[in-house]
């Protein structure tokens, strides 16, 4: 629970009015991000990246990022490489309600949120050929 500090202000005419401040310290956070779905799934799965064994990033055709987030751990999720399936409703839409299918096993989602693109892999340099002697 929060504390504020109500401090009441003298206004022009003589009428009173409040205004609350909180210390940064007392700060609520900030508000979850808002739950969304990616509409016909089946054909607008672009790509996805497995982050960990309860986090999968997937893009779609429009070339934008979602976040899912799964209730537990999904076993194998990490060593799911090209396949993985993606379970949605019966009309296409993919969000919280829908699960992620590796290897047999149905990992349902527990939220669906819209994300940044995940930081590019730096390529390995090939290591330079030694100079020919002149």
């Amino acid at each position: 629970m929060t504390k504020a500090k109500t401090i009441w202000l003298l206004l022009a005419g003589g009428a009173m009015s409040t205004a609350s401040f909180s210390s940064h310290a007392d700060d609520p956070k900030p508000p979850p991000a808002a739950e969304v779905q990616i509409p016909f799934a089946n054909h607008n799965i672009w790509n996805w990246q497995v982050v960990d064994d309860k986090t999968v990033l997937i893009q779609d055709n429009s070339r934008r990022w979602y976040k899912a987030t799964l209730f537990g751990n999904c076993i194998n999720l990490s060593f799911a490489g090209e396949r993985l399936g993606f379970d949605s409703s019966p009309g296409g839409t993919f969000d919280k309600f829908s699960a992620i299918l590796v290897r047999g096993q149905r990992c349902p989602l527990s939220s669906l949120v819209q994300t940044t693109a995940p930081p590019k892999k730096s390529k390995a340099k090939k290591p330079e050929a030694p100079a020919a002697p002149q």
